[in-house]
């Protein structure tokens, strides 16, 4: 004969004693660990109003700073090269770290380049043409090129250009790079290398973009050249 297996049905009750006790025991743990408890929204409350606190200044400061870079440029587009470059030495002072003083940086080593103080631009334009992924990072490292360029340190120069051709985020900015490490070289008695850096600026061009013919124009004489120097 089958054996019948018999169920015991939780009753309600059992139920309603379980929760009451898990609601004694939550508010007993609460009880004891109410400091904790305390301290932990208080640190998160604070952390909230100093992020908070944080950014509203952070955007009262960048609109500080963009106001007082329009004032400068002024100063800069008057032709006072002098003035310029002490208002724009103190601007980034003030402002380093913000978007309006990235760009202060930038200006100020295209005035000290364009003043014939190479050497005093070269630790301007180092921190932001180290970083290639800042919007104005391939810009300030073209002109940190320029600098070497101008103190005679051609090697460092090409560097710094080939950087830029190898790791900067838009095509006409490595291509602007490539082309001017390719001039160093045809300067420096290295057409081969010359050549072959405009052969990778036509590598990045379409067959129909105007301005190809140029680069076609320039990779001809610099391969001219090396045929020439390898008969010597």
């Amino acid at each position: 004969m089958a054996r019948h297996t018999t169920v015991r049905q939780r009753s309600p009750a059992d139920g309603e004693d379980t929760f009451v006790s898990g609601v004694l025991e939550a508010t007993d743990w609460t009880r004891r660990h109410g400091r904790l408890i305390v301290g932990v929204v208080v640190v998160l409350v604070a952390a909230i109003a100093v992020v908070l606190y944080y950014r509203n200044w952070r955007a009262v400061v960048e609109d500080r700073a963009a106001n007082e870079l329009m004032t400068v440029r002024q100063i800069a587009a008057s032709g006072n090269a002098a003035l310029a470059t002490r208002q724009l030495t103190q601007f980034v002072s003030k402002y380093s770290g913000t978007h309006a003083g990235a760009e202060g940086r930038v200006l100020l080593g295209q005035s000290l380049l364009e003043e014939g103080k190479a050497s005093s631009a070269i630790p301007v334009l180092k921190p932001l043409a180290s970083n290639l992924d800042d919007p104005l990072g391939p810009s300030a490292a073209l002109l940190l090129g320029a600098a070497y360029e101008s103190s005679n340190d051609i090697a460092q120069a090409e560097a710094t250009y080939m950087g830029v051709g190898e790791k900067a985020p838009f095509e006409f900015q490595r291509r602007d790079a490539l082309e001017d490490a390719a001039r160093l070289k045809l300067q420096h008695n290295d057409p081969s290398g010359a050549a072959a850096l405009y052969q990778r600026i036509l590598g990045q061009i379409p067959d129909t973009a105007t301005g190809r013919s140029v680069y076609e124009m320039r990779l001809a004489q610099a391969q001219a050249q090396a045929e020439a120097a390898t008969r010597k």
